[in-house]
Parts: C-alpha cells; sequence; structure tokens
C-alpha cells in the first residue's frame, strides 16, 4: 500500500481530566444558577464546619451550598444574569447558596439568627476585652484554681467551690489570647465569640442587595412602622381627609359636631329630639331646684 504524498496525520489533542472536572463543574453551576430566585454569597473565613454542615442540613430543602474554587465560581457566574453582579465581591474563601424559594433577606435572617457561641484559640487576636464576671463556679478547689490565677482571674476559694471575686479581663483588645487564658476560659465554659455564615450580598430576581441593605432590626422596624401608622392616622382625622381606616371616626365626629350646633341653634330634627328633651328636662330639673331653694330662705 502506497503512501500518499502529502498526507499529513492529524494530531487528537486529549483534554486533561482536570480542566475537563472544572468544565462541568461550571456547566453544573450554571444550570443551577439559570433556575434560581436567589443567589447569595457567603464567606466562609475560619467558619468551623460543624457550623456550616448544620446550616446545611436546616436549609436542606430550601437551597442549595455550592462549595468549589473560587475560579469556577466566578467562571459560572460570569455567564450568569442570576449571579454576575456578585463577581466583584468573590475574593476570599466563599460558598454560593442557591434558592428557588427563599428570599434575600430569608437567608441572611436565618444565618443572623444561627450564629453560634465559639471558643477562643491561643494566639488569637481579640477583638475587644476579654472579661470573665465574677461570681461562683462549678469548679472545686485545686489545680483548676491555680490555672485560673495563672490566667489572670481573681479566683477564690468560698463554701468548697472556686469563685471568681471580681471581673477579670483575661485578654484586652487588640492583644493576643494566651494559652493560660483558653484553658481557664475552657473550664469555666466561657465562649466568648460567635461564628456563622457571613452573608456578603445576594442577588435576587435580578436585583443586587448588599449586607448593610439586608441587615434589618426587625424590632426597630415593626416599632417604627406602628408609630408611623399612628402619625399618619392622627393626621389625617386632624385635616378630616377620609380613608377606609378612618371614616367611622370622622363619622362620629361629624356627627357630634352636627348635633351640637342644632341644640346652641335650638333647630329641630329627629335624629337629637331625644337630646333636646333631655336638655330640657335638665334645664328645669335645674330651675326648679333653684325656685324651691329661693323659697326656703324667703320663708
Amino acid at each position: 500500500m502506497t503512501k500518499l504524498k502529502g498526507s499529513k496525520r492529524k494530531a487528537v489533542r486529549h483534554e486533561r481530566p482536570a480542566l475537563k472536572a472544572k468544565k462541568d463543574e461550571v456547566a453544573r453551576l450554571q444550570k443551577l444558577l439559570s433556575g434560581a430566585r436567589t443567589v447569595a454569597l457567603v464567606d466562609v473565613r475560619n467558619l468551623p464546619d460543624h457550623i456550616l454542615q448544620a446550616t446545611r442540613r436546616q436549609l436542606r430543602d430550601k437551597a442549595s451550598f455550592v462549595m468549589a474554587q473560587n475560579t469556577v465560581l466566578i467562571r459560572a457566574l460570569e455567564n450568569s444574569k442570576n449571579g454576575a453582579a456578585l463577581v466583584p465581591q468573590l475574593n476570599t474563601p466563599s460558598v454560593l447558596v442557591i434558592s428557588k424559594d427563599m428570599s434575600a433577606y430569608q437567608l441572611f435572617s436565618h444565618f443572623k439568627k444561627s450564629r453560634a457561641a465559639i471558643g477562643a484559640k491561643p494566639g488569637q487576636l481579640a477583638p475587644f476585652d476579654i472579661v470573665v464576671r465574677e461570681g461562683e463556679t462549678d469548679l472545686t478547689p485545686g489545680p483548676a484554681l491555680a490555672g485560673l490565677k495563672a490566667a489572670g482571674l481573681n479566683a477564690q476559694t468560698k463554701g468548697g467551690k472556686i469563685v471568681i471575686a471580681k471581673d477579670s479581663t483575661v485578654a484586652k483588645a487588640g492583644t493576643k489570647i494566651s494559652d493560660l487564658a483558653c484553658k481557664a476560659l475552657q473550664q469555666l465554659g466561657v465562649k466568648p465569640f460567635s461564628a456563622g455564615l457571613n452573608m456578603l450580598a445576594g442577588v435576587e430576581d435580578g436585583m443586587l442587595y448588599s449586607a448593610q441593605v439586608l441587615d434589618i432590626d426587625e424590632a426597630g422596624l415593626t416599632l417604627g412602622l406602628i408609630a408611623a401608622s399612628a402619625d399618619g392616622y392622627n393626621m389625617s382625622v386632624n385635616i378630616v381627609y377620609p380613608t377606609e381606616s378612618n371614616r367611622s371616626q370622622l363619622l362620629a365626629s361629624a356627627l357630634g359636631q352636627a348635633r351640637a350646633l342644632a341644640e346652641e341653634s335650638g333647630a329641630y330634627s329627629e335624629a337629637h329630639m331625644e337630646s333636646l328633651l333631655a336638655r330640657a328636662i335638665r334645664m328645669q330639673a335645674a330651675r326648679g331646684a333653684s325656685v324651691g331653694h329661693t323659697e326656703n330662705k324667703t320663708a
């Protein structure tokens, strides 16, 4: 068999398995994003894994948690109308939370309420003064007492128990927490910090909501709405502007004013005949009492 001149064997390029896996992951994420109502970007730096897993279980039927390299997340978000606005904020270890049912506010509120208390770690910077309040502990005297004192606590023995005689600061804000302080806090069961999913922003129906916008004080908002509603109602009554909520009040006020005007002017009508008769009876009774009093004085 003769070879044809000029024929070239075409080189077959094989795609690397790692690259193919990334492409498949991007495609999968894009499919999830296409049917989403809300896409939330969550910062998971220094987040204990058990808290993340607990939150995933809580939202198992309501939201999907996507954990992947940031390069994969960015590629998927860039080609999605439901999450492209989140790309500029994706510069830390992050998780995407994708939901078809929950709003951005509902996700933010859930993460905020699900924060859990956690203990201090040696070498960790204290963001604020860590203070152990005075009071009785469940610890019995012994090695524990020496450990608490070594950590700078004003610990004493009283009634067979270790007590903290007065508030004691074990770490100042901005300083590293010592190993002794961590052990003392652990012995006392004090967990000075809290941890949870830190939602940076969310896109809902194409609209971007930052964490600052979503962080709403529900109690304060409720009180504000009640006060605004009361102010609006009072103003509408004062300027006699009829609405569904104040019409009964305005009608009652108008009827009272009409009756008062009719009585003062001496006009008669069926609507206020009873009040006119009652007024006449009161006037007659008052006059009779006055005449009787005068006759008694004359006699």
